[in-house]
């Protein structure tokens, strides 16, 4: 079934991080691929992607990771039209407005919320406090309306920080991006997800909250039994093997996607094994267990590295800067 004949689709206004802005950007379209099939992208501004899409939002609300809000779109327009496009809007009272900016426009938000909530409110009411529908009014290069289907909380991802985990170590991934990588690999609920590199669990752990099957291995023992620590502490179950990269194919058999954040340069994660070889050695033995269209999600610190990467296809790259001497390189390949 084409997107455009789909009864099921509706249009979404997502509320992006700008953090990495083109990586929330994949993600989203990611996680919609993953839950529903493929998004049909209607606008892109700063901070803000309009899709239309058959996933569910509210599915993808607990998907996302680099996202704040997914709403219902209701048209967009300037600030000159924005009165008329509230004229417009139906939804069910009584109402709340918020109004939000991306950069630095002199917009005076609190009026605009104001303004709107009467204009909307007027046949429906207002509560400020237990409103039926909350509406968000987005100013980008466009000024957009939508009506919230579904809020991100992220202060979970904090309270996941691997600081706040019995087993600690300061090489783990952050659980937004953990999320957001697996969300690139497009697994969708039920899915085999492997992580080769589990260390602390992070992204093990992201995949079994997201419904996923997660399969986490590590050649490190002690590492194996942070990641079970952890996990337990986050109530959450996986398989984790202690197992070396170049056995995973007989230690997990098959898998949908790999989500993963190698080692890339400390002697200690890597037995003493340069990074070149174990890459080399890595993508050789998770080409025999990805079918053909499978994706791989990896963090690299220089792309360099996937030269090795035989039988795989780099397909998108999103460049985070981390600090002076560290940019990560959040990579999707594709398995040829």
């Amino acid at each position: 079934m084409r997107l455009a004949d789909c009864p099921r689709c509706m249009k979404l206004l997502l509320e992006l991080s700008m953090e990495c802005e083109s990586l929330a950007r994949a993600e989203a379209l990611a996680a919609a691929a993953a839950l529903g099939g493929e998004a049909r992208i209607l606008l892109r501004e700063p901070g803000v992607l309009i899709i239309e899409t058959p996933a569910k939002p509210e599915r993808l609300a607990e998907r996302f990771a680099l996202c704040h809000y997914v709403s219902e779109w209701l048209g967009s327009g300037t600030a000159d039209t924005l009165d008329s496009i509230a004229n417009d809007v139906d939804v069910e009272g009584p109402i709340r407005v918020r109004s939000t900016k991306i950069g630095e426009s002199a917009v005076d938000l609190a009026a605009v919320a104001r303004r709107i909530g009467g204009v909307i409110g007027e046949t429906r009411g207002v509560d400020l406090r237990h409103p039926a529908t909350d509406i968000r009014v987005v100013f980008s290069k466009k000024v957009h309306i939508g009506r919230v289907l579904g809020t991100i909380d992220r202060s979970a991802f904090e309270n996941r920080k691997n600081k706040n985990l019995p087993y600690v170590y300061p090489a783990s991934l952050h659980p937004k991006y953990a999320r957001a990588l697996v969300n690139l690999t497009q697994v969708a609920p039920g899915g085999k997800l492997l992580d080769p590199f589990c260390g602390t669990g992070a992204i093990v752990a992201e995949a079994a909250l997201m419904g996923l099957k997660a399969i986490g291995t590590d050649f490190s023992e002690k590492m194996i039994e942070g990641a079970k620590r952890n996990l337990k502490h986050l109530d959450v179950s996986a398989e984790l093997k202690v197992c070396d990269v170049g056995a995973i194919a007989d230690a997990v058999g098959h898998v949908n996607g790999i989500a993963t954040d190698p080692p890339y340069g400390r002697s200690t994660s890597t037995d003493g094994e340069k990074i070149p070889d174990l890459y080399r050695r890595s993508f050789e033995a998770f080409s025999r267990i990805m079918r053909k269209g499978s994706v791989l999600a990896i963090v690299v610190p220089d792309i360099d590295l996937l030269e090795v990467a035989d039988g795989f296809k780099l397909v998108e790259k999103h460049s985070l800067w981390v600090h002076r001497s560290l940019t990560r390189h959040f990579c999707v390949l594709g398995r040829l």
